[in-house]
C-alpha cells in the first residue's frame, strides 16, 4: 500500500492542532481532519490558558489554523472521518468519499458533554450553565453556585465550588448518608426537590424553577457529569478504553495499540486546554522519534 502521509491527525481542536503544528514544525508530512468547534465553543470567554485568558474559544481555533497554513507539508481538512482501519505499513482513512493512508494516527477526537434534560439548560449551556470550574468558576465567585448531575461526580465538584463561593447548594436527592452529611458539615446546601427548568435573561441562566414552582435565584450552574467519549474510531482499531470509555493512553499519548497515539479530552475528563494543548506537543514529540528511529533503522538495514 502506498503511504501518503506521515500522521493523520483526526481531530481540530485544541489537542489535535497543537498536535499538527508541532509535527509540522518537525517537517512531518499532515492530515489534520475534523469538523465543529471545540468543546468550549459556547462560552463568551475561555479562560486558563495563558496569552489567551478571555479570548474567544473559535478566535483561538482560527489563529491556531492560520499558524498551520503556513507550513506546506501539513493540509487541514474541515470533514469527518467516517472509517479507520488498519492495513499493511500503515492506516487508511475514510473522509466524505475519499481516502488517506498514513504511516501513524493520532486521536484527538474529544467527548460530547452529557447534560441532563432540563428544559432551558441547553439554552443557556455556556451562559451561566458550565462543566469547569477552573475554567468559569472565577466569573462566578461570591454568588450563589448550583450543582447538578451525577452522584459519582457532583461531591467532588461541589467541593471544589466551594472554594469561589460560599453559598453553594447541590441538586440531588440520591446522595448516601455519609456524602450528605459530608456536604453539609461544609456549609454546602443540598436541596432534594427536583430542578424543573433553567430559566434566565438575554444573556445568562439567572434562575432554577422547582418542580413545585418554587424560584431559586443563582449565579451559574455547574453541571457534574462524566462526559461520552468519541472513542468509535479508536474502539474499531482495537484501543483499550477504561470503564467510563476513555482511551487508554501513557505518558507520551500512546495507547495499547502500535502507531496510534490519543490525546485530549478523549483520553481523560481531567483534560482543559492547556492540558490539552500540552499533549498535543508531547505526543507529537513521540510520533517524530518513532518515525525517526523507524527511518534510521531502515537506513542501517539496507
Amino acid at each position: 500500500m502506498s503511504i501518503e502521509w506521515d500522521v493523520l491527525v483526526i481531530g481540530r481542536s485544541y489537542a489535535g492542532l497543537s498536535a499538527a503544528l508541532n509535527l509540522g514544525r518537525a517537517r512531518r508530512s499532515v492530515l489534520v481532519i475534523g469538523s465543529g468547534g471545540p468543546r468550549n465553543d459556547a462560552v463568551l470567554h475561555a479562560h486558563g490558558l495563558i496569552t489567551n485568558d478571555g479570548a474567544l474559544p473559535a478566535g483561538i481555533i482560527a489563529a491556531a489554523e492560520a499558524e498551520l497554513a503556513k507550513y506546506p507539508t501539513v493540509e487541514q481538512v474541515d470533514a469527518r472521518v467516517t472509517g479507520l482501519v488498519a492495513t499493511l505499513g500503515g492506516f487508511r482513512a475514510s473522509i466524505n468519499g475519499r481516502t488517506a493512508t498514513a504511516s501513524t494516527v493520532l486521536i484527538a477526537t474529544g467527548v460530547n458533554d452529557n447534560p441532563p434534560p432540563i428544559p432551558g439548560l441547553a439554552e443557556y449551556w455556556g451562559r451561566g450553565v458550565f462543566t469547569c470550574p477552573y475554567c468559569d468558576g472565577f466569573e462566578r465567585a461570591d454568588t450563589h453556585i448550583a450543582v447538578m448531575g451525577s452522584p459519582l461526580v457532583m461531591p467532588h465538584m461541589t467541593r471544589l465550588l466551594t472554594n469561589w463561593s460560599d453559598r453553594v447548594t447541590a441538586f440531588h436527592d440520591g446522595f448516601d448518608d455519609a456524602t450528605r452529611a459530608d456536604l453539609i458539615d461544609h456549609g454546602v446546601e443540598v436541596e432534594t426537590r427536583a430542578v424543573a427548568k433553567v430559566i434566565g435573561d438575554a444573556s445568562s441562566a439567572t434562575a432554577l424553577e422547582l418542580d413545585d414552582g418554587t424560584v431559586v435565584p443563582i449565579g451559574g450552574l455547574f453541571i457534574g457529569e462524566f462526559p461520552q467519549p468519541n472513542n468509535e474510531l479508536a474502539v474499531g482499531l482495537g484501543c483499550e478504553v477504561d470503564e467510563f470509555g476513555f482511551v487508554t493512553a501513557d505518558a507520551f499519548g500512546r495507547t495499547t495499540v502500535t502507531d496510534v497515539w490519543a490525546i485530549g479530552d478523549v483520553t481523560s475528563r481531567r483534560a482543559t486546554m492547556a492540558i490539552a494543548i500540552a499533549a498535543g506537543v508531547n505526543a507529537a514529540a513521540d510520533c517524530n522519534a518513532v518515525l525517526l528511529e523507524r527511518r534510521w533503522a531502515a537506513h542501517v538495514a539496507g
